[in-house]
């Protein structure tokens, strides 16, 4: 029988009116969660590329830096994100899992994320991205709260402890949902693209000729005529995009279209007269480089600035949080981590999801940033060089899913892809010298990050291979079983899918039992909708009178439960609530293989990820007095 999963597409019988209005309720909402990091990289991505390049202030050198600026942003965002990558969504999921997942994709659905070079490749790159988003909270706080030095010295030494007070409220604040936490920082990142908009005119108006750096002739020069500054200061050009990774994991918060639209109308053209403006603004005054971005705001009006600056990098944070969770649900769907308890906060929107592992260990690591670096000119030293390699990642998993998915043909996608992966790997490499500064720990993270998932991919392969052991086609499995009667004791039987018949095939007791007791096969069927009703919960197939097969459908907005099932078996005459009722799961007992096992100390890891991750029978809510536990041996 086949069951068809397809999501309803919310609105989409609305008036165009009401879609227009709801597409631009999410673009605003977008700004907030989406371009945060992004949006708020003028603060700091001047002075850096001085710093990285060792080129003075001169005229002919801003001209240079401010035209790989604007061009960095046309090629990596524009184009590469905007105009390719962010097209390549798994059913409206976005990020570079959402490319794994892709490739794993058939006609008929989804095959077993398999082990390999790009499973390993993608792994490390969702992990630098994961990395990389633990400073990118500690770095926007701190750097906001560090803009109170400009007014006066004395707030030197309420830095950290402010810092930390407000990155714990930002957590907290987590559990309301993407939608409500877009919807307050919204606003206020739209007051602040339409700031430094202003901003920068104003310093162009001052120095006109600023506008040439449009020309990328001028960016070209200053990489062929510096020395090495010219190619290291790259290394400060990438935190123009360090947000885009996360613009593309966000993909399933808001969708394409209110994240594109957002970006063209608002976020593109306010970062490029910001950009242009500060570089006027140091030709005019070369003395203003360190605080290039403050110098657009004369007299009175830096008050406000300053304000509305500290606000816009605190919710600069809020791009890589949402981005994290999503890898979070995305990693655990594709079987790359233990299950978690994830909970979604949209009734429209399937991709808004809260994880409160995940939110409060990116909290502990923030603060212990903070406390640890002490200043965002010392986090900045760090901050980059992940993001970049997630980048590259991304790039060979985008080439995978257009050869092996939309089947183009290599004379299309390499010269395409190849000037992506050029582009990353230049990053990357003017990066390098991050590692000395602080470059390391966003590694460390990934790299502990990327042994767990790569370790627990391995260890589910040897479980699934051993229970797929246990198993057997249901029309063998019917000459253990005898006709069912309806007065009998239940036996339900939790499989993964409802074609075989799981536990039969080596523990002989249980067909022994089996052939006296009413068999029920029971799977989960998660659809794209957010609510299943219950006259819609199960779908109930008899095969031969033996065998009942049961298919609960769940909704990603609620969790799977026992008890809507046991609703839905008694309108068919299934009574689950009979006090004989038994449900039988495997209980797989972990040992070593006896030919070519894991390293000791990554089937360690793997057994004690299995502690911590949430038993189904717990998450069903089945009372323990009913559940029956076979133990599987299974090799690693």
């Amino acid at each position: 029988m086949t069951i068809d999963p397809t999501p309803s597409e919310p609105n989409s019988k609305q008036p165009s009116t009401k879609r227009n209005a709801r597409g631009n309720a999410l673009a605003l909402a977008a700004l907030g969660i989406v371009f945060g990091d992004i949006g708020t990289s003028p603060l700091y991505t001047l002075s850096t590329c001085f710093q990285f390049s060792g080129a003075t202030p001169s005229a002919g050198n801003l001209l240079g830096i401010c035209s790989l600026l604007v061009w960095v942003l046309i090629v990596v965002v524009c184009f590469k994100y905007v105009g390719f990558i962010m097209r390549a969504d798994d059913d409206g999921e976005g990020g570079i899992l959402a490319l794994l997942a892709l490739t794993g994709k058939n006609r008929t659905g989804y095959a077993p994320i398999a082990a390999g070079a790009l499973t390993t490749i993608v792994i490390a790159g969702a992990a630098m991205l994961l990395g990389d988003g633990m400073i990118t909270p500690a770095i926007s706080v701190i750097s906001a709260i560090e803009g109170l030095n400009v007014i006066t010295p004395a707030a030197q030494a309420f830095v950290v402890p402010l810092s930390v007070v407000i990155l714990i409220a930002l957590f907290a604040f987590q559990s309301k949902g993407t939608d409500a936490v877009g919807k307050l920082f919204g606003p206020v990142m739209l007051v602040w693209f339409g700031a430094i908009a202003v901003a920068g005119v104003y310093g162009i108006l001052e120095r006109p000729e600023i506008l040439w750096a449009i020309d990328p002739r001028h960016g070209l020069n200053f990489v062929f005529h510096n020395g090495p500054g010219g190619f290291l200061v790259l290394g400060g050009i990438v935190l123009a995009v360090t947000g885009v990774e996360a613009l593309y994991a966000d993909l399933s918060h808001f969708g394409r279209a209110p994240i594109t639209r957002a970006w063209y109308a608002i976020v593109w053209p306010s970062l490029m007269l910001c950009y242009l403006g500060q570089g006027a603004r140091v030709i005019a005054d070369p003395k203003t480089l360190s605080q290039s971005f403050f110098a657009l705001s004369p007299g009175w009006t830096l008050y406000p600035m300053i304000a509305i600056a500290t606000l816009a990098t605190i919710i600069a944070s809020q791009a890589l949080i949402s981005g994290a969770f999503t890898l979070a649900e995305q990693s655990v769907a594709l079987g790359l981590w233990p299950r978690l308890l994830i909970r979604h906060t949209s009734s429209l929107l399937r991709g808004q999801v809260y994880v409160p592992a995940v939110n409060w260990t990116l909290a502990v690591g923030c603060v212990a940033l903070v406390i640890g670096f002490g200043s965002s000119a010392r986090l900045a030293s760090a901050f980059g060089l992940a993001v970049s390699c997630t980048m590259l990642a991304t790039s060979f998993a985008y080439y995978a899913v257009v050869r092996h998915v939309w089947k183009w043909s290599r004379a299309q996608a390499m010269p395409l892809v190849a000037v992506f992966i050029v582009i990353d790997s230049a990053f990357i490499l003017a990066g390098l010298p991050k590692i000395l500064n602080g470059g390391w720990f966003p590694f460390l993270i990934a790299g502990i990050l990327c042994a767990a998932a790569t370790t627990w991919l391995e260890g589910r392969r040897c479980v699934a291979k051993a229970l797929a052991g246990e198993e057997m086609p249901i029309a063998e499995s019917l000459q253990y079983l005898a006709v069912n009667a309806n007065d009998a004791p239940i036996m339900v039987f939790l499989s993964g899918h409802a074609e075989n018949m799981p536990l039969l095939k080596r523990h002989e007791w249980v067909r022994d039992r089996a052939r006296d007791q009413r068999v029920v096969l029971l799977s989960l069927l998660p659809v794209g909708v957010p609510y299943v009703s219950d006259t819609d919960r199960i779908v109930v197939d008899v095969i031969e009178g033996k065998i009942t097969r049961v298919v609960a459908k769940f909704g990603y907005m609620e969790l799977p439960e026992i008890d809507p099932i046991v609703r839905a078996c008694c309108d068919y005459g299934i009574d689950l609530e009979r006090a004989d009722t038994s449900y039988f799961y495997a209980d797989p007992k972990i040992e070593r293989a006896t030919s070519d096992p894991l390293p000791a100390w990554r089937r360690d890891l793997f057994v004690g990820m299995r502690r911590i991750a949430r038993p189904l029978p717990d998450d069903l809510g089945i009372e323990a007095e009913r559940r029956i536990e076979l133990g599987v041996t299974v090799e690693v």
